[in-house]
C-alpha cells in the first residue's frame, strides 16, 4: 500500500492527468507588456492619437472578453450545469472563448505593428540600411535582390511571389484557430507562444535597429520595374508599399521568422499539410529578396530568431503548463476504481 500510492501519483504526473490550469497564457502575458511599452512609447515619441488609443483598447478588450467566456466553467457551482441544463452553453462559451483567445495575439500583432508605422519615424534614428547593405556586399559579394531579379525574373514568378508574401497574414492564424479547435491544445500553444516570442523581439528589432529596405533605399539599384509589374499585380504591390508606409520594419525579417516558426511546427505536427505548404513556405522566404523588401542579411537574422523563439517557447510551457498532483493520496483517489463497479 506504501509503495502503491505514489506509483500512482507518478503515473499521473506522466500522463499528465492532472495539470496546471493557469488564469493566463504566456503569450497573453508577453503582449500585455508589449502592448503597455507600445503605448508609452507613442505617448514619449507624440506619435499617441485617438485611432492608436482605440486599437490598443479594441486588444485589450478582446482579450477580457475571450477570457471570460473561455473561463465561465470556474465560476459555475458544482452540479448546477446538470441541474439547470447549462452544461451546454456553458462549454459553448468556454469552446468559443477559448477560440476568441486564440485570435488575440495575432491581433496584437497588428495592431503593434501598425503603431511602429508611426512611432518608428518619431524617433528619428539613423538607418541601418548601408551596414546591412555592405554585410550583404562582403558575404555574397554583392546585392542578393538584384542577382536573384536578373536571375529569376519573369512574370510568372512575380506574380507567384506576390502571392507567396500576402499569404504571410492568414497562415498562421489559420494554423493556430484550426489547430486549438481540433483539440491539440498543446500543439496550439507552442506554436502561439513561439509566434508571440518571434514578434516581440522582431518589433524590438525594428525600433533598434531601423532600417527601411533596399526597395526604398536603393532607389538606383532597382529604377527598374519588376517583371510583370503592371494591373492587378503592380496594384497588389503598391498596396504592400502602402501598407508599410515610412515603417522601420527591416530587420529583423519577420515574414522570414514567422513562417520558419510555422514550417518547424508543421514539420513536428501536421507533417502531411508541412508537404503541402513547403512551396508557398520556400516561396515566401523568397519573395522577401525577389520584391526588394529586404536584405539576405535581415534573412539570417529572422531564422535565427525563428530557431530561439521554438526552444524558449517549448521550454517556458513545459513550466508554465506542467503536470501538478497536490498529493499522492489524491492522486491514488482520482485513479483507484469506485465502489459501484
Amino acid at each position: 500500500m506504501t509503495t502503491g500510492t505514489p506509483r500512482l501519483a507518478a503515473v499521473a504526473r506522466d500522463r499528465g492527468d492532472v495539470r496546471r490550469d493557469p488564469l493566463l497564457w504566456p503569450e497573453e502575458c508577453l503582449f500585455a507588456v508589449a502592448v503597455t511599452l507600445v503605448a508609452g512609447l507613442a505617448v514619449a515619441t507624440g506619435a499617441f492619437s485617438w485611432a492608436l488609443g482605440g486599437a490598443l483598447a479594441v486588444v485589450v478588450a478582446g482579450l477580457l472578453a475571450a477570457f471570460t467566456l473561455s473561463r465561465r466553467r470556474r465560476t459555475q457551482p458544482s452540479g448546477s450545469a446538470a441541474l439547470d441544463g447549462s452544461g451546454g452553453s456553458a462549454r459553448l462559451a468556454r469552446l468559443v472563448g477559448g477560440a476568441a483567445r486564440t485570435g488575440v495575439p495575432f491581433l496584437a500583432c497588428v495592431v503593434i505593428y501598425t503603431s511602429l508605422r508611426t512611432i518608428t519615424p518619431q524617433l528619428d534614428l539613423p538607418l541601418v540600411d548601408p551596414a546591412l547593405i555592405e554585410f550583404d556586399r562582403a558575404v555574397f559579394g554583392g546585392d542578393v535582390s538584384r542577382w536573384v531579379n536578373d536571375t529569376l525574373g519573369s512574370p510568372a514568378l512575380t506574380l507567384f511571389m506576390v502571392i507567396c508574401y500576402l499569404s504571410y497574414g492568414v497562415s498562421q492564424g489559420a494554423y493556430a484557430l484550426t489547430t486549438y479547435l481540433r483539440g491539440r491544445v498543446k500543439e496550439y500553444h507552442d506554436f502561439a507562444l513561439a509566434i508571440s516570442i518571434t514578434a516581440v523581439v522582431g518589433y524590438s528589432g525594428y525600433v533598434l535597429v531601423p532600417g527601411v529596405g533596399p526597395h526604398i533605399y536603393q532607389t538606383d539599384t532597382y529604377a527598374d520595374p519588376l517583371p510583370g509589374q503592371e494591373g492587378s499585380i503592380g496594384g497588389a504591390l503598391d498596396a504592400i508599399t502602402a501598407v508599410q508606409g515610412p515603417a522601420r520594419d527591416l530587420f529583423p525579417s519577420l515574414h522570414t521568422a514567422m513562417t520558419v516558426v510555422l514550417m518547424v511546427y508543421l514539420w513536428r505536427d501536421a507533417r502531411r499539410l508541412f508537404w503541402w505548404y513547403l512551396p508557398v513556405g520556400l516561396g515566401l522566404l523568397l519573395s522577401t529578396l525577389y520584391l526588394r523588401k529586404h536584405y539576405a542579411v535581415d534573412l539570417l537574422a529572422g531564422i535565427a530568431l525563428a530557431a530561439l523563439a521554438v526552444v524558449v517557447s517549448g521550454r517556458v510551457n513545459r513550466w508554465w503548463y506542467q503536470p501538478r498532483v497536490d498529493g499522492p493520496a489524491e492522486a491514488a483517489r482520482s485513479f483507484a476504481p469506485s465502489a459501484s463497479r
